[in-house]
């Protein structure tokens, strides 16, 4: 999105809808001041308004829940339709798994990165490990277990509690330490 002198829209306003714990940032008062000077200089502001009427609803958390269930089906499904009626009537958002891997590219590489020096400060060569416990819900994105797959090629795939197994485990530490 650009201004008329040809400014970029400030990426502070996407980035503080992105982040479940930066959502309630966006609704600020300075936030909303900003919001309103760039819609002033938009080039196009009627594509702002949708933007307006999120934060005006205080529907960040709702438009984070909508994307988490997105990435979920995408887990599953080669598309999702993500549907936004909540900010427009009728508006709607196609989304592939490809584009979703594409875009998640450089985490990827950071995960596989991560295995890599995991085994070399180990000690132990990717043949040898035999079992990899896959927990937490990123370990359901097909793009990772393929790429865990092509790291360590003999290894079992255990499947944990991909939505409980982080809170089950905050629990069980938390039990150790207070009780």
């Amino acid at each position: 999105m650009h201004h008329r002198n040809n400014a970029e829209m400030p990426s502070s306003q996407y980035f503080n809808l992105a982040t479940w714990h930066t959502i309630n940032f966006a609704y600020t008062r300075k936030a909303w001041m900003d919001l309103q000077d760039v819609h002033r200089d938009a080039a196009e502001p009627q594509k702002l308004d949708r933007l307006f009427k999120l934060i005006q609803e205080r529907a960040g958390h709702w438009l984070a829940m909508e994307v988490e269930a997105a990435k979920i089906a995408l887990s599953d499904q080669d598309s999702h339709r993500l549907a936004l009626d909540t900010i427009e009537r009728g508006l709607r958002c196609d989304l592939s798994r490809a584009d979703f891997e594409t875009s998640i590219g450089s985490l990827l590489d950071r995960v596989g990165g991560t295995v890599s020096k995991l085994l070399a400060d180990s000690g132990l060569k990717a043949q040898d490990v035999d079992t990899v416990f896959f927990t937490g819900g990123s370990s359901g994105v097909p793009a990772l277990r393929d790429g865990i797959r092509a790291l360590l090629p003999n290894a079992r795939h255990v499947e944990g509690n991909l939505f409980g197994s982080i809170g089950s485990g905050l629990a069980i530490e938390a039990k150790k330490r207070y009780d």
